[in-house]
């Protein structure tokens, strides 16, 4: 009895402890799967707020995800940082990834932000013609960004050749109001709050693509292939918590326009009012991109570059990660 006794102690000792290590590899497991950080980098401030929504609600602490947020002005550099997988995902726009694709970059775009041409085309005060933009300098942030192709979009609509005018690589929004206000350029394109802040400049509005509802992949959710191969459960997890913080996003009004204002550190909320009631269109619900929009893009590259002929809307964007 005795023996017997002990023997059954052994093995009640030994389920313990197999009990406490099976429970504690569990729990490691468990925080393992809450602490999986996504690092995802973005241009411009525009469409990023559903994002920090959804982190500081907790919905993508439900998807067992923490996101890295990281600021990279313009989409040729972030498209680097990507593609050298110091990043998992990128915001950027369609013109960028197509440049990327065409470099022999293995990328594609997995979700849509912003799928509405967001710009405002303004020049000096002097400027209040499409003809007296010739010979001007017209700034953009980079070659091949966004507003290299708006800019040259804007334009097409004025029916006047790139050739009469000079496009000039400034940087960012601020630093293109900068070079306004110095005279180093003529005109630019802004988006919504920064034409208004343009307009009390004393600058003037030639075009308004906001008003004109163009479809464009302004700012879609990027990823190299690598990493679609690699983290497939994590892509799904991101983009199930991306749609659930847009929905959140459009229907707690007043937290999203105070976030919009922290993050782009704009002076009043009247114009967080007047990103967020623009936004609200522009971002779709589903989170999809624009296929629409993707061949536009195409179409123009194509014309300035004949091996963007060769190049189809389904060799850049991958729409499985959403079921």
């Amino acid at each position: 009895m005795i023996l017997g006794s002990r023997s059954f102690v052994g093995r009640a000792i030994l389920l313990a402890t197999f009990a406490a290590a099976l429970s504690s590899l569990l729990s490691c497991r468990e925080v393992s799967a809450q602490t999986t950080n996504v690092r995802i980098a973005f241009n411009g401030f525009g469409g990023v707020a559903p994002l920090y929504l959804g982190q500081d609600a907790g919905i993508f602490k439900k998807q067992n995800l923490t996101l890295e947020m990281i600021f990279i002005p313009g989409g040729s550099l972030s498209l680097q940082a990507l593609i050298g997988k110091s990043l998992d995902l990128l915001m950027t726009g369609g013109p960028p990834v197509v440049n990327a694709v065409l470099q022999g970059a293995k990328i594609k775009i997995i979700g849509g932000v912003i799928n509405l041409l967001p710009y405002t085309f303004v020049a000096v005060g002097g400027i209040r013609s499409a003809e007296q933009l010739k010979g001007k300098k017209i700034g953009i942030s980079r070659f091949g960004s966004n507003t290299d192709y708006v800019v040259r979009l804007a334009l097409n609509q004025f029916a006047l050749p790139a050739s009469d005018v000079q496009i000039l690589q400034v940087g960012g929004s601020q630093a293109r109001l900068a070079a306004m206000k110095s005279a180093a350029i003529a005109a630019t394109v802004l988006s919504p709050e920064e034409a208004v802040v343009a307009q009390k400049m004393g600058y003037g509005v030639l075009l308004d693509f906001v008003e004109k509802g163009i479809e464009f992949p302004h700012v879609n959710f990027v990823a190299r292939d690598d990493y679609l191969d690699g983290q497939p459960q994590t892509v799904r997890a991101f983009l199930r918590a991306y749609v659930e913080s847009v929905r959140y996003y459009k229907s707690h009004r007043s937290e999203a326009v105070g976030k919009i204002v922290a993050l782009s550190k704009l002076p009043d909320r009247q114009m967080g009012e007047v990103v967020y009631d623009g936004s609200l269109r522009a971002t779709p619900d589903d989170g999809k991109p624009t296929l629409k929009g993707m061949e536009t893009v195409l179409d123009a590259a194509a014309k300035e570059n004949p091996k963007a002929r060769g190049l189809t809307v389904q060799q850049l964007v991958d729409l499985r990660y959403f079921q």
